[in-house]
């Protein structure tokens, strides 16, 4: 929900949806039926009518929602709503029954409802979130049981209650953590399947023009010849991908990218590393892609002959990198304003992390890009 902008649902997550709705309908004609056959020992029938009215008009928005707008279904105030409306339901049992019906073996109010609350909202809420929300709803059975009269629970009453919220807090975070794992899942499906579009679709253009680059300039332009290779090679290892047991270090991948703009621009790069421990994929990914477009910029834009570039990697992996150059320098500010290279190369790359970028320039003073990630 980022911006504020409600992100549609992913087929799965629907699908998920879709089997909450239904199991709520089946759960309200249930808590319908079961009130109508003891409306003899309710208390207050007009009261067990609003809420078994109130929990059908919620089955109605969520069904509406679910065919309209389902990423509102997924936002946390919706999620919210659901474990009030189950914890309201548990607490009004103890009011609109009769005194002693909480001590019986009768159906109480709610039903099965909270349990399919803490699915629908677990869907979208983090594991943690999911089973404390769970075991909040658990106690309006305390609350119920208090307003029903019975006065202190002991013994097998007390079991009861540590069983049900035992049980609906499992429930959340298993849910939560199923819900989590597939749209992991879906996502990196997702993203395969547009690699392999991407890729059939460069495979017949830019990789062969790499290739015919390469056979026809290897003799007349041996320094334009070793570029396309290199292009050649880093474009078709972003497309079919290295296995993770492949993947390098940040150290290694860091000094690799800075020695393939130095060969392809001439340009004289020194790389000092500080690591005593391996950043996450995405943080490598966006630092050593960023920190290249620094190194491209300087080379092509600054007219720089000189760079050095120094990154540190903290206790708790997050990274702070330098590309300092002796270019001619620019205005930081009038080139983002202007939208240009460094704000969708530098600026999204980091952002993508939750990092950010300081650019510090001087026209013919050089220029420092300043990573965090």
């Amino acid at each position: 929900h980022a911006g504020g902008v409600v992100r549609q649902p992913l087929p799965t997550e629907r699908a998920m949806l879709q089997g909450v709705a239904l199991a709520r309908w089946g759960t309200w004609a249930w808590l319908t039926a079961t009130t109508l056959q003891q409306r003899a020992h309710l208390a207050h029938p007009l009261a067990a009518a609003a809420l078994v009215a109130v929990s059908g008009a919620w089955a109605v928005a969520t069904t509406t929602s679910l065919r309209t707008r389902p990423g509102v279904l997924l936002h946390r105030a919706w999620a919210v709503g659901e474990l009030v409306l189950a914890w309201g339901l548990l607490a009004a049992d103890g009011l609109v029954f009769e005194h002693g019906h909480t001590l019986g073996r009768q159906q109480n109010l709610a039903g099965t409802w909270p349990l399919v609350a803490i699915l629908a909202a677990a869907t979208s809420l983090a594991p943690w979130t999911a089973g404390l929300g769970a075991f909040l709803v658990a106690s309006g059975r305390v609350v119920g049981a208090l307003a029903n009269g019975e006065s202190r629970p002991h013994g097998d009453r007390v079991v009861s209650f540590l069983a049900t919220a035992a049980f609906y807090t499992v429930a959340g975070v298993v849910w939560s953590l199923l819900a989590r794992r597939l749209r992991v899942v879906e996502t990196e499906v997702a993203a395969r399947r547009a690699r392999d579009d991407v890729a059939r679709t460069l495979h017949d253009g830019v990789l062969q023009t790499l290739a015919l680059v390469e056979r026809r300039a290897a003799v007349t332009d041996p320094e334009l010849a070793a570029t396309a290779r290199a292009s050649d090679r880093d474009l078709r290892a972003w497309l079919y991908g290295a296995k993770a047991a492949d993947r390098q270090g940040f150290d290694a991948q860091l000094r690799h990218a800075a020695d393939r703009v130095a060969r392809g621009y001439d340009l004289a790069v020194t790389v000092n590393v500080v690591a005593d421990r391996e950043p996450t994929d995405a943080v490598v990914d966006a630092v050593v892609g960023a920190v290249g477009e620094a190194l491209s910029n300087a080379a092509k834009h600054a007219g720089a002959s000189k760079v050095v570039v120094f990154a540190e990697v903290g206790d708790d992996g997050a990274v702070f990198a330098s590309v300092r150059d002796d270019g001619g320098g620019f205005d930081p500010i009038a080139a983002r304003a202007a939208g240009r290279g460094i704000v969708r190369s530098i600026d999204e790359r980091l952002a993508l992390v939750g990092g950010r970028v300081d650019v510090v320039s001087t026209v013919g003073r050089g220029t420092e890009v300043q990573l965090w990630a």
